[in-house]
């Protein structure tokens, strides 16, 4: 007798119900050995009459974005699963393979780590048993590490690659699969393309049993010694012998533990207070709002700042699951913590300028700061940054494309007589030493530092931020990101950025646009004149719309690399605009507005 569930697919497909790629999908899915672990949860979306999760599973396949492959774990080749991590990591072996690093550097092999989310060991094995299949050696992590030490690992065990199975800060569901090259910055443009390639060209992936391959030493455990060498790196950022400091820090269920706060204790910080609730790794994150474990958000650090209300702390420290982005909570001026979360914690630029503010001084205090030394900023994020490292003479690199990993490539494309020595972007990530090529959530450490200095003379990080407004100008950057899924949210997408450029808005929110930069065509228009000279720089899919001769009040669209998403960012300026800083707040507000009813009246 037939299948009750495929002919149920099949009359959904032929009714129009499911698209005919969804409905052979689900077909190949629910008939075919390799996919036989998957058939009680597609016969459970079936009988549900879920078709809109079958389609948008099962309709289009996973594929590469700004972070890597990353996505909702579940059945269907538009899902993370052991499957889809299994194609990718066949394309990535077959992308080796083919390499010059990997003829020779096969035997160098391909590093390995996992953070604390659901399935994220299940997923990094599977990894490892697959290349280990296509005989490319494997060196694991024993445990969850941070994404920083992965790529730490990659440089220092001079590996050909690197495998970080995370989704950084992603809702509880899902789960991804960051690739890292040679010199253990994420892999770019071409590179990203060519492994997509190899992962669409997969037609039977190869798999070994993974306690057989540990046994053949095709899969070693990473020796725990270059745990040590990766925290002597991470002590090597401090720039001052100031301890006296009280610091909650929390690691919001994700791996922090292992690198931060190990950071802290091996530099002496003596009076360090532990979210108890959140030093346990669970990837469901159960104490917070909708388990999004982002330091970004300002209602992730509820727990932290209770805990520093009740110890008295001088700030808050969180990082990600994967400990590669940080957050900071400071008290208000009178000390208090009693506020609202979002009017103490820090946003992601006001945390870049305080670290590249405090890096650069110390290092010119101190005769260090390199003669030619190299800053890196991504295109979002706050000019403010790029305005300290010019006054400190650096090389200032202040278009990236979003994502960390383009700081990563500026660093390998230095010359070699250039030091790198801060790189930052607008969502908490930093990093202060080259010897790691990823944001760096312990760059956190050095604002328990500076926030010791800053109490020896009766101050605090606020007034060490406001002194920055006073000398480079006021800045205040707003974003927004308005989710569009599925199919038709992607095309919705499209129509938005293609309708920008096909008819520039003269107007954003009563104020006179002066230039229309388009990242992805490299040309850049003057909409007073009409004239259109080049814009230099990787081509990506960004729209910057500049509101003033200096530039740095504009407004940004983009659409989102990982997520169904179109963001928009606004930054303004008293550098180039007028006004008090309330002036300035509002008017943000105001292009953040008119932004975003433009973009919906396409």
């Amino acid at each position: 007798m037939s299948n009750p569930t495929v002919l149920k697919i099949k009359e959904w497909t032929g009714g129009g119900v499911l698209s005919r790629t969804a409905g052979e999908a689900i077909v190949r899915w629910l008939t075919e050995a390799d996919f036989t672990a998957f058939g009680a949860e597609i016969r459970s979306l079936v009988e549900a009459g879920d078709t809109d999760e079958l389609e948008y599973a099962f309709g289009s396949t996973i594929a590469f974005g700004t972070g890597g492959l990353r996505g909702r774990m579940g059945p269907g080749p538009n899902r993370f699963n052991t499957h889809t991590v299994g194609v990718a990591a066949q394309g990535l072996a077959r992308y080796l393979s083919g390499t010059d690093d990997t003829r020779t550097g096969g035997a160098r092999g391909v590093v390995v780590g996992w953070d604390t989310r659901h399935n994220s060991e299940t997923f990094a094995k599977e990894t490892a048993r697959v290349l280990a299949a296509n005989g490319i050696p494997v060196l694991i992590f024993e445990g969850h590490r941070s994404t920083p030490a992965l790529s730490f690992a990659v440089r220092e065990l001079r590996a050909a690659a690197g495998v970080m199975i995370s989704a950084s800060h992603n809702p509880p569901e899902d789960n991804g699969f960051k690739v890292y090259g040679p010199d253990g910055g994420q892999i770019v443009a071409p590179q990203d393309a060519r492994i997509t390639a190899e992962m669409r060209r997969v037609a039977k992936v190869r798999r070994t049993g993974y306690e057989d391959a540990v046994e053949g030493g095709q899969i070693r455990t990473i020796d725990p010694d270059l745990d040590a060498r990766y925290i002597a790196v991470l002590a090597d950022l401090s720039l001052s012998g100031a301890r006296e400091v009280r610091v909650v820090y929390t690691p919001l269920h994700g791996v922090g533990m292992t690198s931060v706060a190990v950071a802290l204790e091996k530099l002496g910080y003596q009076d360090v207070h532990y979210v108890d609730e959140q030093v346990k790794p669970d990837g469901a994150f159960p104490t917070l709002a909708g388990g999004i474990a982002n330091p970004e958000r300002p209602e992730a650090f509820l727990l932290g700042i209770r805990k520093a209300a009740e110890s008295g702390a001088d700030l808050v420290l969180a990082s990600d699951p994967d400990a590669d982005r940080v957050g900071c909570a400071l008290p208000l001026p009178d000390r208090r913590w009693s506020a609202p979360p979002d009017a103490l914690t820090l946003n992601g630029h006001q945390i870049g300028a305080l670290l590249c503010h405090y890096i650069l001084n110390r290092k010119r205090a101190a005769g260090t700061l390199p003669a030619k030394g190299l800053f890196c900023k991504t295109a979002v994020t706050s000019d403010l940054t790029a305005l300290i490292a010019q006054s400190h003479g650096l090389e200032v690199v202040d278009d990236l494309p979003v994502g960390f990993k383009h700081v990563g490539a500026a660093i390998e494309r230095m010359p070699p007589d250039m030091t790198f020595v801060f790189g930052t972007e607008e969502s908490h990530g930093y990093l202060a030493d080259a010897r790691i090529r990823d944001k760096e959530a312990a760059t956190g450490i050095l604002l328990a530092e500076y926030a010791a200095l800053a109490k020896k003379d009766n101050r605090t990080l606020r007034d060490e931020l406001n002194d920055i407004y006073r000398t480079y100008g006021y800045f205040r950057e707003v974003q927004r990101s308005v989710a569009l899924p599925g199919a038709e949210g992607s095309r919705r997408i499209d129509d938005i950025m293609a309708a920008l450029r096909a008819l520039p808005p003269k107007r954003i929110g009563g104020r006179a646009v002066r230039r229309l930069i388009d990242r992805q065509s490299g040309q850049a228009l003057d909409l007073r004149t009409g004239t259109t000279e080049p814009a230099p720089g990787e081509s990506v899919n960004i729209l910057v719309f500049t509101l003033s001769e200096a530039g740095h009040t504009r407004a940004i669209v983009r659409p989102s690399g990982t997520e169904p998403t179109i963001k928009y960012y606004v930054s303004v300026s008293s550098v180039d605009m007028a006004g008090n800083r309330e002036a300035i707040d509002s008017l943000a507000e105001s292009l953040l507005a008119g932004m975003i009813d433009l973009c919906e009246s396409m």
